[in-house]
């Protein structure tokens, strides 16, 4: 049964978080080894900003969308792309 999981994506100066319904924290992390699986909600995030984060990004792990998974894997496909060109 899946469970929605809290994740964040730090690119250094800062970080993309969403929600990822999945079977468990290790379904994401495999499949997505850049993400970041939380426990809790970090004591310095605001309800209102996680619940709004929960509204606005979150996915199936099966269908990534415009969320944060589309986003890593459009982040995966411009590496990608760099690294062909080198």
């Amino acid at each position: 049964m899946k469970k929605s999981y809290l994740v964040v994506y730090d690119y250094g100066m800062g970080g993309l978080w969403g929600y990822v319904h999945a079977e468990s924290p290790d379904e994401i992390t495999k499949a997505y080894p850049e993400l970041t699986v939380l426990e809790d909600t970090p004591s310095w995030m605001p309800e209102a900003e996680r619940a709004r984060i929960e509204a606005d990004s979150s996915e199936d792990i099966e269908t990534p969308g415009e969320g944060i998974l589309g986003s890593i894997l459009g982040i995966r496909a411009e590496q990608n792309a760099q690294e062909h060109q080198a």
